[in-house]
C-alpha cells in the first residue's frame, strides 16, 4: 500500500517514481513497523533495493533503518547514520512487526574477528524478544544459523554467483504461488551444512537448488528465515559485483544464466523479479502482519 519513512533517505528522492511514499500512516488501514539492519558497505544500492521489495499494494509499512555503532570500519559514515539511521541503543525497548538483516561481504573472516560481532550477537537476541518475525540474508543467514541453531557453513571451492534454478522442498506460506521452479541470484564463498538443517525438528528446509545448496531455512514457528540467495537484487547487481572482482584481479567466472548468451558484454536478464515480490510480500503478509 505505502511506504513511510520517519527519517527521509537521500534515495527516496529517486524512488520516488517507483514507490508510493506516504508522509503519516494511516491508523484505519493494515499496517506493520519493519526495522532493517543494513550491514552491506553499499548503504544507498541497499536501502533502494529493499524498499522496492518491501513496497506492497495491501500494507502499510512504516520502516526504519538501523545501525550498529560497533561498525569501526563505518567510522567515516557515522553523520550519514546519524541523520537516516537509528542506532541499535535508540531502538532495543522497541517492538517490531517484522526485522531484516542484510548480508556483509565478512565470508573470508572467521565469524570472531568481525569487529562488531558481539553488539551483532546482542541483536539478534534482542530480535527473539521484540521481533515477530526476522529475515536473514546471505552472510546473516550464514551467523545466524550458527548462533541461533548450532548449523555451520563451509567453503565452496569456486565463488557461487549468478542465477540459479531453485525448488521447494518443503511448502510453506513463504512461498505460495511459487512456480515449481525459479530463479534467484546467489554471490557467495561458502554455504550452509544441509544435513545439519534437516535433521533439526525445529528447521524446515523450504527451499534448495541442486547446485547453489541451500536457499530458504525457516524456524517452525517462523519468527526467523534465513536466506542464503538475494531475491532483492535488482538487474545490475551481479553486474557490478563481477566487474568489481574483475578490476580487482581477481580470477572468477561470469555470473551464470545472467547475461544473454552467457555474454558479459550483452545485457543481463530479469529472471527473478516476479519471485522476489512474491517472497518479500509473502513474508509482509503472512508472517508479519497476519501473526
Amino acid at each position: 500500500m505505502a511506504i513511510f519513512l520517519d527519517k527521509n533517505l537521500e534515495v527516496k528522492e529517486t524512488l520516488k517514481n517507483e514507490v508510493d511514499f506516504i508522509s503519516k500512516i494511516d491508523e484505519t488501514k493494515p499496517k506493520v513497523k519493519v526495522g532493517i539492519l543494513n550491514l552491506m558497505p553499499t548503504l544507498e544500492d541497499t536501502e533502494r533495493q529493499l524498499i522496492i521489495a518491501l513496497d506492497n499494494p495491501v500494507i502499510q509499512v512504516e520502516l526504519d533503518f538501523i545501525y550498529l555503532t560497533t561498525k569501526n570500519k563505518d567510522a567515516e559514515k557515522v553523520t550519514y547514520f546519524k541523520q537516516y539511521y537509528h542506532s541499535f541503543d535508540s531502538i532495543k525497548e522497541k517492538h517490531y512487526d517484522g526485522m531484516i538483516v542484510t548480508g556483509a561481504p565478512l565470508e573470508h573472516l572467521n565469524y570472531l574477528a568481525v569487529d562488531y560481532i558481539e553488539e551483532l550477537k546482542e541483536f539478534f537476541k534482542y530480535t527473539k524478544s521484540y521481533v515477530k518475525s526476522t529475515i536473514f540474508l546471505c552472510w546473516a543467514s550464514q551467523f545466524g544459523m550458527q548462533y541461533f541453531y548450532g548449523v555451520n557453513r563451509f567453503n565452496l571451492p569456486a565463488k557461487v554467483s549468478g542465477l540459479y534454478e531453485h525448488y521447494i522442498v518443503n511448502k510453506t506460506d513463504l512461498v505460495r504461488g511459487f512456480d515449481d521452479l525459479f530463479f534467484i541470484p546467489q554471490s557467495r564463498y561458502c554455504s550452509l551444512i544441509e544435513s545439519d538443517i534437516v535433521k533439526r525438528f525445529d528447521l524446515i528446509l523450504t527451499s534448495k537448488s541442486n547446485e547453489s545448496g541451500v536457499y530458504i531455512v525457516e524456524s517452525q514457528d517462523g519468527s526467523k528465515i534465513f536466506l542464503t540467495g538475494h531475491a532483492e537484487y535488482d538487474l545490475y547487481t551481479l553486474d557490478k559485483e563481477y566487474r568489481r572482482d574483475i578490476n580487482k584481479g581477481l580470477d572468477i567466472e561470469p555470473p551464470k544464466n545472467y547475461y544473454k548468451d552467457n555474454n558479459p558484454e550483452n545485457k543481463p536478464m530479469y529472471k527473478w523479479h516476479a519471485h522476489s515480490n512474491l517472497l518479500y510480500h509473502n513474508w509482509l503478509y503472512y508472517y508479519v502482519y497476519k501473526k
